[in-house]
């Protein structure tokens, strides 16, 4: 991708932010999509590659670290688990709670750092991600979480926010030896390549859309994966997946803002206190 001056790192910060955005429109598109969960996840994953290929083609680098594709692949199936999960959870329990729950994978890296990476985690980087969760929590609605049993919906959820927490800490490693757009290629096919084989298994209706539906389908492969997770993986070449994890949580807050005009959800007095402390919590973990 294009080169980044090292004086400069609040590009990849802006590249985040652009990422974030773009990633914001998913659950919106899904719901605009109307189908399965496993057929959604299987198209976004499968448009975006069909998108993605061409400039990958045009822009291609020699690749020469084996090691670096393996973990493509790998990150590649981490993600497919994380979305397949993700939107089973929400068809087995409330879309709140999952959000929620799926939220939880700022923690999972704050672990997996700490255990797996050697890099300990700073006290402020646990007050922004707590503070950023209770935003979350606040945006969703304190009695709809305690009046909720949890059950194997929310369950699903919870091991999704791990694959998603996992898939982050990964990608740093890939970012190392791999370009931009070889490794988000690589992961894109490999996700493609399980949800294909998860709607398979599943007997998934894969055809017989409606135009609105294909067309949702469609933007979805192309904003959320193919622009979105572009940015995200350029920026976490160079930020600290730690940091990034908190960072993502916005996308709970830009998804609210979005839904305003697209599905006429309002946004409460209560939502909106819960994204400033969602943003709050996102400062203090990238302050420095």
């Amino acid at each position: 991708m294009i080169k980044m001056h090292k004086n400069h790192p609040w590009i990849h910060y802006l590249l985040l932010l652009f990422g974030v955005l773009c990633i914001s429109w998913s659950a919106i598109l899904v719901k605009l999509a109307g189908i399965s969960g496993f057929g959604s996840g299987f198209y976004r994953m499968l448009f975006g590659t069909i998108g993605i290929i061409p400039v990958w083609l045009y822009f291609k680098k020699p690749i020469t670290d084996i090691k670096g594709v393996k973990v493509a692949i790998i990150c590649g199936l981490l993600f497919a688990c994380d979305i397949a999960l993700w939107n089973s959870s929400i068809m087995l329990s409330k879309a709140s709670i999952s959000t929620l729950l799926a939220n939880l994978a700022p923690v999972w890296v704050g672990i997996g750092a700490l255990l797996f990476m050697k890099e300990k985690p700073t006290r402020i980087f646990w007050i922004g991600t707590i503070i950023s969760i209770l935003g979350v929590t606040i945006i969703i609605g304190v009695n709809q979480i305690l009046e909720a049993h949890l059950n194997f919906g929310n369950a699903l959820a919870i091991f999704a926010s791990m694959f998603y927490g996992a898939y982050l800490l990964t990608v740093r490693k890939g970012r190392n030896s791999l370009d931009t757009f070889s490794f988000t290629t690589i992961s894109m096919i490999s996700s493609t390549v399980l949800l294909g084989l998860i709607c398979l298994f599943t007997s998934t209706p894969l055809w017989g859309f409606s135009t609105q539906t294909w067309l949702a389908l469609g933007t979805l492969g192309f904003i959320p994966q193919l622009l979105g997770w572009l940015a995200i993986n350029q920026a976490l070449g160079h930020i600290r997946p730690t940091v990034a994890s908190v960072s993502l949580l916005s996308q709970t807050v830009f998804t609210a803002i979005f839904s305003v005009p697209i599905l006429g959800e309002m946004l409460t007095l209560q939502e909106m206190a819960g994204a400033v402390v969602v943003l709050v919590g996102i400062y203090l973990v990238n302050r420095k």
